[in-house]
């Protein structure tokens, strides 16, 4: 009975498309209309297996490649605000800040307060000398504003710096945002070519490696048929 299916023929044309493309590309004296024998089949089963196994293998790892060059090609670099901004900062931005950050803080305020009440209750209580500012206190009027006039541009530069900060932190999120874009575009172009290929090709694969593995398995049994009836 072994012998019988070892000198079975098998027509190329009653075949599998790819297998017969296949068997006729390894052979040239073959044609459509030739016939193998079963232990050819097997064998031209075997490699046409190992040949889409590498052809998977060395897709995977081109389609890998063009990936990571896309990847470095359309690369957005993301930066840190607050070094390029610290990297621009002159002498006159930095007192700027400075200045307008301590204006805006309740010690300014307290010590403002402070003085000013120390301001009016000795120019109107002669407790230590005569008062040099009496009432209506045109110097502490000339000396507020004074002090508005000098504030007043020094909280305009450095809201000038808050500006300039929005601005770097928008073009920042932008690239980020550019950034992520391209990452989800990459991650679709993948999981398209996993759904629509190479799944389909793992699974043509996994069917031919059963196709086999079967007729592996029938010839085994007939191996061991064989012996119990010699024995």
């Amino acid at each position: 009975m072994i012998n019988e299916r070892s000198e079975q023929v098998f027509n190329i044309s009653e075949l599998d498309q790819e297998l017969q493309k296949f068997i006729l590309r390894m052979d040239t004296n073959l044609t459509i209309k030739s016939t193998i024998s079963y232990m050819m089949l097997l064998d031209f089963r075997s490699q046409h297996i190992n040949e889409l196994l590498k052809n998977e293998i060395v897709t995977s790892k081109q389609f890998d490649h063009e990936l990571k060059v896309k990847i470095r090609t359309q690369q957005v670099h993301i930066k840190n605000v607050n070094d390029s901004l610290k990297t621009k900062e002159t002498f006159g931005q930095k007192v700027a800040d400075g200045i307008a950050k301590f204006g805006g803080s309740w010690t300014f305020i307290i010590i403002f307060i402070l003085v000013l009440a120390a301001w009016i209750t000795l120019n109107t209580f002669p407790l230590f000398f005569g008062p040099f500012d009496k009432f209506p206190y045109i110097l502490l009027n000339l000396a507020l504003s004074c002090l508005a006039a000098i504030q007043a541009p020094i909280i305009l530069m450095s809201q000038n710096r808050q500006t300039e900060r929005d601005r770097v932190e928008a073009d920042n999120d932008y690239e980020v945002n550019i950034k992520s874009e391209v990452e989800i575009h990459l991650l679709h172009e993948k999981i398209d070519y996993l759904m629509d290929l190479k799944w389909q090709h793992l699974i043509e694969l996994q069917q031919l490696q059963i196709d086999l593995l079967q007729e592996l398995t029938r010839q085994n049994q007939m191996i061991l048929q064989k012996d119990k009836s010699n024995t």
